[in-house]
């Protein structure tokens, strides 16, 4: 079986967005919708709690940049925090990244946790990455180990530790997670948590038109704080990677016969940049989330980029790590597809937020 639980995740956001009908879709919409009341009221109390000091929060030895969103997955946390961390090592101020460390196991006793994100941070910026889900801890420790700020990644939820800038990633293609809270939406909290924003960047804003961007900042206008910078990013191919590690231009992927693969939050958007690099995608494999590739899935997926002709299997960049200690099948080799985001609107104002914090 090629897929990591994809049908379930499937099934599951076809149920929330209404799209799959019946008495049974209705029903589980239903008891969710019930279900996301109290949820949503305890993180609404949960943030008035940090908010007015009744729950406690950590100031960290250095200043901390939290990079996060208020929806599950999808938004580009991961290319966010990239380019946030270069900016601050350009200016020669030692950036760390913090990150829980989604998913993350330990490969031998005594070991760190090995998360992915962590992986590809680390490759992506040359900066120090500590997977600690306990972000005070993991602040503490980079400040110990030299660090002179810290980016926190996915961090918007989590308020015990202080943060000196909160950058929250919305969306464009589905900005509020369809409108309701967990489990009947995708929201992780109320969009009136954006009160607590200090910047907000619309994620992939090329991937809709000038008429949703209006509405949208309309609405992030009446929900984030007067003044609150808006900008506008877009996340851009930058190379293919071919099986021996060597970079191409990403239109060297056009017209060429491609089997596309990936686990993530919204993968629709790496879809999307495929066909924007011209590539001729004859077969799909939407996996799971954070999915734990197998020897055997490498296998099938070859086996299905055989049968439908494909040339080369491409990935992201986020997948390919997860698959590299597996051997590599034989038939189509794997590519990857390297993705960078540029911020298109807003840049200054959000650079001054950012070096502000300091």
């Amino acid at each position: 079986m090629i897929n990591d639980q994809p049908t379930e995740i499937r099934g599951v956001r076809a149920i929330m967005s209404g799209r799959c009908r019946g008495p049974g879709a209705s029903c589980m919409r239903a008891a969710a919708w019930l279900a996301s009341k109290p949820y949503a009221l305890v993180m609404r109390l949960r943030r008035w709690g940090y908010r007015r000091g009744v729950l406690g929060s950590h100031k960290a030895p250095v200043p901390v940049i939290s990079v996060g969103n208020v929806t599950t997955g999808g938004t580009g946390k991961t290319p966010m925090v990239a380019w946030a961390v270069r900016l601050l090592a350009e200016a020669g101020r030692s950036p760390a990244i913090v990150t829980r460390g989604y998913k993350a196991v330990r490969t031998q006793e005594g070991a760190a946790p090995r998360s992915d994100e962590a992986e590809l941070l680390s490759e992506l910026t040359g900066s120090p990455v500590i997977v600690e889900p306990d972000r005070v801890a993991g602040a503490r420790r980079a400040a110990e180990q030299g660090a002179g700020v810290v980016v926190l990644d996915d961090a918007f939820q989590h308020r015990r530790i202080r943060r000196d800038a909160d950058i929250v990633l919305i969306d464009a293609a589905e900005p509020f997670g369809l409108g309701h809270c967990l489990p009947r939406g995708l929201l992780r909290e109320p969009p009136a948590a954006l009160k607590d924003a200090d910047a907000v960047v619309i994620t992939h804003a090329d991937e809709v038109s000038s008429e949703r961007l209006v509405e949208l900042r309309r609405r992030l206008a009446a929900l984030c704080r007067p003044g609150t910078p808006v900008a506008e990013a877009a996340h851009k191919p930058v190379a293919a990677i071919d099986e021996k590690g060597q970079r191409h231009p990403p239109d060297a992927l056009a017209g060429r016969a491609v089997l596309e693969f990936c686990g993530l939050g919204n993968p629709e958007h790496f879809g999307k940049s495929l066909d924007g690099v011209g590539a001729r995608t004859v077969a799909i494999v939407r996996m799971g989330d954070h999915a734990a590739y197998r020897q055997e899935t490498l296998a099938d997926l070859a086996e299905l980029a055989r049968r439908e002709g494909a040339e080369i299997m491409v990935t992201t960049q986020k997948d390919h790590v997860r698959l590299a200690h597996l051997s590599p099948p034989p038939g189509a080799p794997i590519w990857q597809l390297a993705i960078e985001i540029e911020v298109t609107s807003g840049r200054e104002e959000l650079v001054s937020k950012i070096m502000g914090a300091l």
